[in-house]
């Protein structure tokens, strides 16, 4: 068993969100770090410290992370969970433990993450009139304000094409594994994701929506036990 205390553990945020706004708001930063964990937030695209960096793939900013370091851990939600597994399927050896939070299966069986399929989303975020007709784009207009995002950066990355993970790709991951979901998930549950890695364990939160995941205490919990984990 190896001590986990010299790895980073790096923290990837969701759409519309960001580091400061999802991760240490919601306490995230403050436990890891009282357990002795050094936490670098890792922005996606256009969000928050990464807002010019609309073009780039979100699993190029995690590996350019964590190449620093030749080992980490990550915590990444929704895209930014399936950006660390992208990360994680490219470049094995240098992630030791991820824990992905909402990472629906549907995302990569029905082709969401192309965009031509986040057109809606990214015409919504772009209209200048609140696109009441489009739930889903005013309730990431609403997280985009909260976070001080930039709406115009947040539909840049979006209306971008991005590398996306293959289950070949999932199958060659070696990072320990925690693959949480919301029972309430509209998006659906990880099955295939937790099935085809080959290290990965899975917890459910009942009667948690997608949003709802990374505020769960529960999920705080036994994220911060399996990330801080020797093995």
């Amino acid at each position: 068993m190896t001590s986990n205390t010299s790895r980073p553990v790096l923290l990837v945020n969701g759409v519309a969100s960001n580091f400061e706004s999802l991760w240490r708001r919601g306490g995230w930063v403050e436990k890891l770090e009282t357990a002795g964990r050094t936490v670098i937030g890792v922005d996606l695209p256009g969000h928050g410290a990464s807002k010019d960096a609309v073009g780039r793939d979100a699993a190029d900013l995690i590996l350019d992370e964590a190449a620093k370091h030749g080992s980490v851990d990550a915590i990444g939600f929704s895209v930014g969970a399936w950006a660390v597994l992208l990360a994680a399927s490219e470049q094995p050896t240098l992630f030791d433990r991820i824990a992905v939070l909402g990472a629906a299966d549907m995302v990569l069986t029905a082709g969401l993450h192309h965009e031509d399929m986040q057109k809606p989303l990214v015409d919504g975020l772009r209209s200048a009139e609140e696109p009441t007709d489009n739930p889903m784009a005013m309730v990431i207009r609403t997280m985009i304000s909260d976070a001080g995002n930039d709406r115009e950066a947040v539909a840049g990355f979006l209306a971008s094409p991005h590398r996306f993970v293959t289950a070949e790709g999932l199958s060659a991951i070696k990072a320990a594994t925690l693959v949480v979901v919301g029972g309430a998930d509209m998006a659906g549950p990880s099955d295939l994701v937790l099935q085809t890695i080959p290290n990965a364990t899975g917890l459910t939160l009942d009667g948690a929506d997608h949003f709802d995941i990374p505020s769960s205490t529960q999920c705080i919990e036994a994220v911060e036990t399996f990330i801080n984990a020797a093995r």
